[in-house]
């Protein structure tokens, strides 16, 4: 069952932004350059500039830019982090160092692994260490003054709280970007340095923090838990942090006054995280239930317009210049709520979806014995349903992981998802989830795009597949319906991707969704002739890699386990396949699977051994099955 992530980061499959990827195009080579020369470069001068005013003005402006993709390549071309990191993190006027440090957040959030190992190699950490030195320091200060109400009070307690937001997103930024650095913090004296500060903003009073800083601890917390263990072991033994962790499900309502969506999804997520699967029915169904009521409130339509900078493009054309500046504060504050409310929304899809892969792990530890009560399959029923539709398009990704894990969930307790009908038009629901799902692009996701929709789409035709064979009484026709019955072209498209791409995952869900298609009885024998002879191919692919070798050969027990199949006869036995597994199959796995390392990857050793047992005893069988 798929895991959702938390972020759907674009730049873990992005070029490297260090280098030049702006194609070959000399017309555009042109228009590149003479960008750089005449806004580029002054900038990025500028930031050297002897003037404060004038290295403020250039990083705003940079900060601005950054925001495109392109331009944000031309300035990483042009060395704007090196600048950064030998200009301004240490420059005397405040501003800019705390901006400093969040266009460094901004840019590893955006370009992810190259940026995050980049900084680390340059000793980011070291600047980041002295940054929580001066924020402890002045945290001190300003518990001990008594007048910092005054304009210029208010300004320095922005500022700090806008250094520390800064700080913590961008370790978040980092870890996110880079499973190395995520074991370096966590496995040296980093972690407690990180702790430290954490526990001082905590002491200086939850209420007193602004809700964006607060929001930022509970992200970190949310985020880091969900990538380590130890993570969660090390809060555990923190005094402080556990019994602030402890807190969190019973105040979430009333831990801070100006508490929004984002906190109440983060509090979920925290909560679900440090439970893990000791979460019971009860809890699951709660967590659900006050996440989707949390989503339910953000109003979409209006999100996606204060994100929309076509509209506000539009409007400012025909604006007066006297009324420009007010009206661009009051898009950046707009655009500011709807980033929050829609990571609101993509946080809220991630717990709900991997709190239904807990409610199923459960429920298949128990073999079923202990029943999941019927307000929380009426919730997982009613409620996620719904809302996966409602937010398809804009979290599509995430949609389709919470689809599949929910799915399998329907399979594993007998609900039979087919009979399911949408609220508002009737319609049953795995119609509208097909057509929705199969009419993705995929060339739109393809060279890395995002790899996270491509996986989803074929987890969840792989899941519709299982639930059709397994589930309904006449499945031919639903494959009928699907448009797939006997369709050879489908599954050549199929076995094309699968030689195309490298991605695990995806050679795992495409060999899944064959392996449906090849075991349906009453099709043209055809079909599962290519799929099986495809299957023992790859197996001899030394290039396949091996997790994939080793479900190719249980879907091929699964697939030819009964003699009495109408297919096995006319394409198992009469393609000599039995001789094909005990003659070139098994003795390939057996190389390929010795050399698994054991210490390296144990369980992916033990499961190699128990299907290279079960490949021997099944040729057995296979022999002598009919004779």
């Amino acid at each position: 069952m798929g895991k959702s992530k938390k972020r759907s980061r674009a730049s873990r499959s992005r070029l490297n932004p260090l280098s030049n990827n702006n194609g070959n195009d000399s017309n555009n080579n042109r228009k590149d350059a003479n960008l750089i020369t005449k806004k580029i470069e002054p900038l990025l001068n500028n930031l050297k500039s002897a003037i404060a005013n004038d290295r403020s003005m250039a990083l705003n402006s940079i900060s601005v830019l950054c925001e495109d993709p392109h331009l944000r390549g031309l300035l990483l071309r042009e060395k704007l982090i090196q600048i950064i990191l030998s200009n301004l993190l240490n420059d005397e006027n405040t501003d800019i160092v705390v901006e400093s440090f969040g266009l460094l957040r901004n840019l590893t959030l955006e370009e992810g692994y190259d940026v995050s190992v980049y900084l680390w190699r340059s000793d980011i950490w070291i600047s980041i260490k002295s940054g929580f030195e001066k924020l402890t320091t002045s945290l001190h200060a300003l518990n001990e003054s008594s007048s910092d109400n005054g304009k210029n009070g208010k300004e320095s307690k922005r500022l700090l709280f806008d250094f520390a937001d800064n700080l913590l997103s961008l370790i978040v930024a980092l870890c996110n970007g880079s499973n190395d650095i995520l074991t370096q913090i966590l496995t040296t004296d980093k972690l407690q340095e990180l702790f430290a500060v954490i526990i001082e903003l905590l002491k200086f009073g939850i209420d007193k923090l602004p809700i964006q800083l607060f929001n930022t601890i509970l992200d970190l917390i949310y985020d880091l838990s969900t990538e380590s263990f130890e993570f969660i072991d090390a809060i555990t033994q923190d005094d402080v942090l556990s019994e602030f962790i402890m807190s969190l499900p019973v105040s979430s309502n009333t831990i801070h006054p100006k508490s929004n969506s984002l906190t109440e999804v983060l509090i979920q997520g925290i909560y679900l995280q440090f439970l893990d699967n000791n979460v019971t029915y009860d809890q699951g169904s709660t967590m659900i239930v006050t996440l989707h009521n949390t989503i339910a409130k953000l109003n979409l339509n209006e999100i996606q317009k204060d994100l929309s900078t076509t509209l506000q493009d539009d409007e400012l054309s025909s604006m007066d210049n006297s009324k420009m500046t007010t009206k661009i504060k009051d898009y950046a504050k707009r655009r500011s709520a709807a980033q929050m409310k829609l990571q609101s929304i993509e946080i809220g899809l991630d717990i709900i979806t991997a709190t239904i892969e807990i409610i199923a792990s459960v429920h298949e530890a128990s073999s079923g014995k202990i029943s999941i009560p019927d307000n929380l399959i009426q919730c997982l029923v009613d409620m996620v349903p719904e809302l996966f539709i409602e937010l398809f398009d804009v979290c599509t990704a995430r949609c389709l992981i919470g689809w599949n894990n929910l799915l399998w969930l329907f399979l594993g307790v007998g609900f039979n998802f087919f009979e399911l009908k949408s609220k508002d038009n009737g319609r049953t629901m795995y119609k509208s989830l097909w057509d929705r799902t199969t009419a993705l692009n995929d060339d739109e996701y393809d060279n890395g795009k995002d790899l996270g929709v491509l996986i989803g789409k074929y987890s969840v035709i792989w899941v519709l597949l299982k639930i059709t064979s397994t589930m309904q009484e006449t499945p031919l026709n639903f494959l009928k319906e699907f448009g797939i019955l006997n369709n050879v072209n489908f599954v050549n498209q199929l076995i094309e991707k699968f030689n195309k791409w490298d991605d695990v995952e995806l050679k795992q869900r495409l060999a899944g969704i064959l392996s449906c298609l090849g075991s349906f009885q009453g099709q043209d024998l055809q079909l599962n002739e290519i799929i099986g002879k495809f299957f023992l191919e790859q197996c001899c692919n030394d290039k396949v890699p091996i997790s994939v070798v080793n479900d190719l050969l249980n879907f091929i027990f699964e697939m030819y386990c009964d003699g009495n199949f109408d297919y096995d006869g006319p394409v198992f036995v009469n393609n000599e396949f039995a001789s094909i597994l005990k003659e070139k199959v098994a003795p390939t796995v057996k190389d390929r699977f010795k050399f698994v390392d054991k210490n390296k990857e144990p369980e992916l050793k033990e499961r190699c051994n128990e299907t290279f047992n079960t490949l021997n005893s099944f040729i057995q069988y296979k022999e002598t099955e009919k004779s």
